[in-house]
């Protein structure tokens, strides 16, 4: 990955972009990206409409021109889990060894990476056109469309669309967004309540997945498709019209009554949330007091809702808020509690690395 030479003019892509006509839009690739069975397929605009080329594929090129692959892990060598058959959802992760909170699952790296607006800026023809040339270029094509599908009329679908529709996630990189698929991470389904999170360093074009909670031999690893703490009408309208799904998630199938509860506190934490804001900002004594207890009922149930692997900047919040409202002793006592409690994530975590 090296700069443009005669040897390659088209240096870090290890071949002429791919260009439709009429449109602004090509394809870069690199095949050789994270080694020589990973690669990467850019969909994006040479310039920005105005003949600036310092955005774009031009912020893409000079990344990758610095990147290296990056040396193969332990996770990578001896993974803690298996592609399995899932029933009802096809292909899923399952853990073969107790896995640590914390713990780093898997990273992966992106193949394929388009601008969140070009299908809405192109034909359809030539959208389909570029995907096709985008994934056919990867070293591991079959990677790639060999995951699930989610169109319901797949005859008349070209693969290569269905695919990077259903397994795609929105990034933003130098502030503009992208549909990224990261065909290892793609075979991990979804939950609400999920058993892993992952995190997108837009810098290496890397997703790392870490365990939410503690994994059990034999248990199905999930990540959340929709983002944390939404109800349950707003997490379905999202994964309905993005992933083309009905969620039957052990929360979703929960008894209406169970799952009533678990939406009133998903409301209850934004609209306390919104509240120990205003407080906060007229700042007075009483306020305060006001906004700690208000704080200590969401802390309460963000814990029943299970939407963090750990409480410690949760209590170091409250312990801040009791000791502006002049309650110093007792901020001291939760801020200590959250430090105790940060310290026991990371302790599970390191741990974890070497299970």
């Amino acid at each position: 990955m090296t700069a443009a030479s005669n040897s390659n003019p088209w240096a870090p892509w290890t071949s002429r972009p791919f260009c439709t006509e009429d449109t602004r839009y090509c394809v870069f690739t690199n095949a050789g990206f994270q080694g020589p069975n990973r690669g990467l397929s850019i969909i994006d605009a040479p310039t920005d409409g105005t003949g600036n080329v310092t955005t774009a594929a031009a912020f893409f090129a000079e990344l990758l021109s610095s990147l290296h692959p990056a040396p193969e892990t332990a996770e990578e060598k001896s993974p803690p889990y298996q592609v399995r058959d899932i029933p009802g959802k096809g292909k899923g992760i399952v853990a073969t060894r107790k896995i640590s909170r914390g713990q780093v699952i898997m990273v992966d790296y992106a193949a394929v990476m388009a601008d969140a607006r070009f299908p809405s800026r192109v034909k359809r023809e030539q959208g389909r056109q570029l995907l096709e040339e985008a994934i056919e270029r990867l070293p591991d094509a079959k990677e790639v469309l060999n995951l699930a599908r989610s169109s319901s009329d797949p005859d008349n679908v070209p693969v290569t669309e269905d695919v990077v529709k259903t397994n795609s996630f929105s990034v933003n990189i130098a502030g503009k967004e992208y549909m990224a698929l990261f065909p290892r991470i793609a075979r991990i389904n979804h939950a609400c309540k999920p058993s892993a999170l992952t995190h997108f360093n837009s810098t290496a074009f890397s997703n790392t997945v870490t365990a939410f909670h503690d994994i059990l031999p034999g248990k199905e690893i999930t990540i959340s498709y929709s983002p944390f703490g939404l109800p349950s009408p707003a997490r379905h309208k999202i994964l309905l019209a993005k992933w083309g799904f009905t969620c039957t998630c052990a929360l979703c199938s929960s008894p209406p009554h169970a799952l009533a509860a678990s939406d009133a506190r998903r409301n209850k934490i934004e609209a306390l949330g919104k509240e120990v804001v205003g407080l906060v900002e007229i700042g007075g004594t009483a306020d305060l007091k006001k906004a700690a207890e208000l704080y200590a009922e969401v802390v309460d149930a963000v814990k029943a809702e299970g939407l963090v692997p750990h409480l410690g900047g949760h209590y170091d919040v409250l312990g801040r808020l009791w000791a502006a409202a002049g309650e110093v002793e007792k901020g001291k006592g939760w801020i200590l509690k959250g430090r105790k409690e940060e310290e026991g994530y990371e302790r599970s975590a390191a741990g974890g690395e070497r299970v």
